[in-house]
């Protein structure tokens, strides 16, 4: 439907040359076809309208329409839209646009506008479109509610405990009336979801632990995270630590530390309390230290650094003094007070999380949504996230893991037990069938930072040190591409790649994953596509494995179609992978995809490939 969404294509090679990747042709059209199913309006409330026999109320005043159309939308309708002052605001399943309709819209001026484009049923955003699932089951007993609202006004909690049940819903009625307010859920409790890590991530999974000096072999090529910023949010970190402390900048409350040797920044988010807290198990900075923890400058020789152990962290706290976490179901000023690095001279590109909620699980919430709205708005911004602890066969991922635009993490094993599944991680997929955990990293027997000392380390485990591990090896990635390593295995500044998208770096993640886990086969529910290995996307001159890829900036509109010719010198394994910055869906939609792309392959014999029919991780 959009046109301006990040693309990111990556093709990888077993060969001795460098595959060649020629785009065969300028921007090519096709007659996309209506969905199967494009006569149904499909909301995440249970409500699925019919369009044949869906008829509209006959008297109601909204500023806010459903326009379903007879085919995939086009840019030129949007246009068309905009001049007669009809602001497309979302996007919901299928082909059904929600508009605000001018201060001075009547019934006469809708059905002529639906006369002028190929709308075939329109309807007003009616006050029940607006209720999340739950309200169906628990109705009045929900008393902490999350308010969704069209921009400029801001996301509402409130505390309806103090009522009765018939004045809760009262309540409740009247907030779904109000125009400004697109969605309504029950308000989710948040919780929190290195030494063997360091050489699974960056030479793959081994039966017996291999010599330190050549299984970490990103570090052995010098790249360890140097000039590299690394955003992250979690409970507070214990700046004493010998793995943060710095001295000569002792760091003793909130601000901007440009030269200190760690912690570039540390914010407080509304009422956190600086520093870390018992009450979260010193989680933050457990997390920090796996991220980008390093001891040795305190003479500390423990060898449990973390992933990029010489990147530097720009922290928001989000903790209370007792280890509450505090932040809002909408994700935008909390991602936004990290990614657009206060304080510093260029914005932060990357963050993680390792906390979330897990309460409607697999469902597409208002926290995926906003975090999709925020990586749609900077499609440089590339978010990892904790799939969650939740375990289970189906269905239990946590929030914001199923956004779409986020990296999400499962759990496997340490070190020689890293082919193994973490029996903790949370399995996927999505309600609506999208593929989650994207990847998994080692969640067991995690090594890292004890905050309640200033040397101390303990074991922990769970996704949450998955998703800080992954975001540490993408760090790494980070600087193999801006000190110009690719393509040729050497630095080169001709070649640096300073801010590639958060499409392509989703892209080669996924590329990198090993499928040697567990009985599962990949792609698999609780594996994803497989285990991070960036020796599988960071090639040196002793390599065999080539890449090539590329990282599109101006996407496609609807119709469109790019096509590439692939030429590789040898008949070896081939692996393609296409990924995408998506527009965020309303959490109202119960069909979170908006921008439906699909990958074919054609060989020289013909036989055509699709990326979405695999068996046995093969096409």
């Amino acid at each position: 439907m959009n046109r301006w969404f990040g693309l990111g294509l990556v093709l990888i090679a077993t060969s001795l040359a460098q595959p060649v990747l020629n785009r065969t042709q300028v921007r090519a059209r096709f007659q996309p076809e209506p969905y199967t199913d494009a006569r149904y309006i499909r909301l995440a409330g249970g409500i699925i309208i019919d369009i044949r026999s869906a008829t509209p109320p006959a008297e109601i005043s909204s500023r806010y329409w459903l326009l379903h159309f007879t085919a995939p939308i086009y840019n030129h309708w949007l246009a068309t839209l905009n001049n007669r002052g009809f602001v497309p605001v979302a996007y919901l399943a299928y082909q059904t646009l929600v508009v605000r309709a001018p201060a001075s819209c009547t019934p006469d001026s809708i059905a002529r506008l639906c006369q002028s484009l190929p709308i075939d049923w329109h309807g007003p955003f009616l006050p029940e479109y607006k209720l999340a699932p739950e309200f169906r089951k628990l109705g009045a007993r929900v008393t902490r509610l999350t308010c969704a609202c069209w921009k400029p006004a801001r996301t509402e909690t409130l505390d309806l405990s103090a009522l009765d049940p018939d004045d809760r819903s009262r309540r409740l009625e009247s907030l779904a009336t109000r125009d400004e307010i697109f969605w309504i859920q029950a308000r989710g409790k948040p919780v929190s979801f290195n030494r063997n890590v360091q050489w699974v991530l960056q030479s793959g999974w081994d039966s017996t632990i291999p010599d330190p000096a050549g299984s970490r072999r990103i570090w052995r090529w010098g790249i360890r995270g140097q000039n590299m910023l690394i955003g992250l949010f979690d409970s507070g970190i214990n700046t004493e630590h010998d793995m943060f402390f710095d001295p000569y900048f002792p760091l003793t409350q909130p601000g901007i530390y440009p030269d200190h040797r760690k912690i570039t920044a540390y914010k407080l988010y509304y009422n956190a309390a600086f520093g870390d807290a018992p009450g979260a198990n010193y989680h933050g900075s457990a997390v920090a230290g796996t991220l980008a923890g390093e001891d040795s400058i305190n003479g500390n020789e423990s060898d449990l650094e973390g992933m990029a152990p010489d990147a530097r962290i720009y922290f928001l706290d989000i903790g209370t003094a007792s280890g509450q976490y505090i932040y809002s179901d909408d994700l935008t000023e909390m991602l936004d007070s990290v990614r657009l690095g206060l304080g510093i001279p260029e914005p932060v590109r990357q963050v993680s999380g390792s906390f979330g909620t897990m309460d409607y699980l697999s469902e597409y919430r208002l926290a995926d949504a906003s975090l999709d709205a925020v990586c749609w708005q900077d499609k440089k911004f590339l978010v990892i996230w904790a799939a969650g602890n939740g375990g289970g066969t189906r269905y239990k991922l946590g929030h914001p893991a199923c956004a779409k635009n986020a990296l999400t993490v499962g759990g496997c094993g340490n070190g020689t037990r890293a082919n193994l599944i973490y029996s903790l991680s949370s399995a996927g997929p999505t309600r609506d069938n999208r593929l989650k955990p994207n990847l998994v990293a080692p969640a067991e027997s995690i090594w890292t930072v004890y905050g309640g000392g200033i040397n101390s380390y303990r074991v922990r485990e769970g996704t949450s040190f998955a998703a800080p591990s992954v975001s540490g090896a993408l760090t790494l990635l980070r600087q193999y591409l801006k000190e110009g390593w690719y393509p040729t295995g050497q630095p080169d500044p001709e070649h640096s790649i300073c801010e590639p998208s958060s499409a392509l770096m989703r892209a080669l993640a996924i590329t990198a994953a090993d499928t040697n886990v567990g009985r599962e086969t990949i792609p698999d529910i609780r594996t994803g596509w497989g285990r991070l290995n960036l020796s599988r996307v960071m090639h040196f001159p002793d390599d065999s494995l080539s890449l090539v890829f590329v990282d599109e900036t101006l996407g496609l509109a609807t119709g469109e179609y790019d096509e590439y010719e692939i030429t590789i010198n040898r008949r070896e394994p081939l692996r393609v992978v296409l990924t995408w910055t998506d527009t965020a869906a309303m959490p109202n939609a119960e069909i979170a995809i908006v921008n439906d792309l699909n990958l074919e392959l054609e060989s020289p014999d013909h036989n055509r490939y699709r990326g979405n029919q695999l068996a046995l991780n093969q096409s």
